[in-house]
C-alpha cells in the first residue's frame, strides 16, 4: 500500500515529519506531490530526503509542467544521491488553476512519456539525452500516473501502453470509486499484454464529507462517483466521515484478487 503526505507550504518540516511518522508503520511507500494544483510547496525532492532521514521509503513525483529535459536529468542524479528509489512522472495540474501570476502556459518542454523515456535510458543505458556516458548511472523504479475514467477505456489503455513502452514499471491511478469501468480498462490493458509488465496501484480515497464528494465528482477531471455513493454520503448526516471510510473499505474488498491489481494508493482528502 502506498499513501501520500502533503508537502508543507513553508520551510518548517515539523508537520511533514509528523505525517511521515504517523503513516510509516502502515504503508510500503510515501508519495510527495510536486506542487499539486500548481501551488508552490516544499519540493518533492526535499520531502523525499526528509523521509529518508526518518527511515521511510518515498516516491519522488516530478511534474512535466515545471520540468525541462536538462532539469529532469539533473534532478534524477540528485535524487539518486539522496537514496530515492522511486520516481513518478506526471503531467501536473495546469498552471492556470494555481495562484496568480501563473507560469507561462505556452511553454512545455517535455511530457510525462518523454520523461519516462529519458529516465529509462539514463538508468538502463547509462547515457544522457545527448548521448554522453554517465559514469555512475542512477537506479530507480519508474512510475506513471493514469486515470481509468479520464477517457474511453480503449483510448486510456493506448496511452498507458505508451507509458509502459517508454519505461513505466508501476502505475498509480486517479481516485476510483466504481469497479465496472475499472474492469473495462484493465481488460483493454490485458488485450495489449500490459498487465504482466507493470504493477498497478488503484487510487482509493476516504471521503470526509458530502461536500468533498461533490467537489471530486463535479470539479476533478477523471474522477467519477456513482449516484449510490453520493446518496450514501448525503444521507449520512453527522456520520459522513465514518461512512466515507466504510465506502473505501467496501471498495478495497471489491477489487481484491482482480487481475492486474497489485495494491492501493490511499489518499485522505480534506482530513
Amino acid at each position: 500500500m502506498a499513501t501520500e503526505v502533503m508537502p508543507p507550504l513553508g520551510s518548517n518540516p515539523s508537520k511533514l515529519i509528523r505525517g511521515i511518522e504517523l503513516v510509516k508503520p502502515y504503508v510500503s511507500v510515501i508519495n510527495f506531490t510536486d506542487s499539486a494544483s500548481a501551488n508552490p510547496k516544499m519540493s518533492s525532492l526535499a520531502c523525499c530526503k526528509v523521509a529518508a532521514d526518518h527511515n521511510a521509503e518515498a516516491v519522488l513525483q516530478i511534474a512535466a509542467r515545471d520540468t525541462t529535459r536538462t532539469g529532469l536529468q539533473a534532478t534524477a542524479l540528485g535524487a539518486s544521491q539522496f537514496g530515492v528509489k522511486n520516481i513518478l512522472c506526471i503531467t501536473g495540474d495546469s498552471a492556470k488553476v494555481g495562484p496568480s501570476p501563473a507560469s507561462d502556459l505556452g511553454f512545455v518542454d517535455i511530457d510525462s512519456i518523454q520523461m519516462l523515456w529519458i529516465l529509462r535510458r539514463m538508468r538502463d543505458e547509462g547515457i544522457y539525452l545527448d548521448g554522453r556516458k554517465i559514469k555512475y548511472p542512477p537506479q530507480y523504479f519508474l512510475g506513471a500516473a493514469t486515470s481509468p475514467f479520464a477517457s474511453e477505456p480503449v483510448l486510456q489503455a493506448i496511452r498507458d501502453q505508451k507509458k509502459v513502452n517508454a519505461g513505466a514499471q508501476f502505475f498509480q491511478t486517479n481516485i476510483v470509486f466504481e469497479t465496472g469501468r475499472l474492469e473495462l480498462w484493465l481488460e483493454e490493458l490485458d488485450k495489449r499484454d500490459v498487465l504482466d509488465k507493470v504493477y498497478i496501484l488503484i487510487g482509493v480515497a476516504t471521503l470526509k464529507s458530502y461536500k468533498v464528494a461533490r467537489y471530486l465528482h463535479e470539479h476533478v477531471p477523471g474522477v467519477f462517483l456513482p449516484e449510490r455513493i453520493m446518496r450514501r454520503m448525503e444521507k449520512a448526516g453527522d456520520r459522513e466521515s465514518e461512512e466515507g471510510v466504510q465506502i473505501a473499505l467496501e471498495f478495497i474488498n471489491s477489487i481484491k484478487g482482480m487481475k492486474g491489481i497489485n495494491g492501493i494508493h490511499l489518499m485522505t482528502l480534506g482530513w
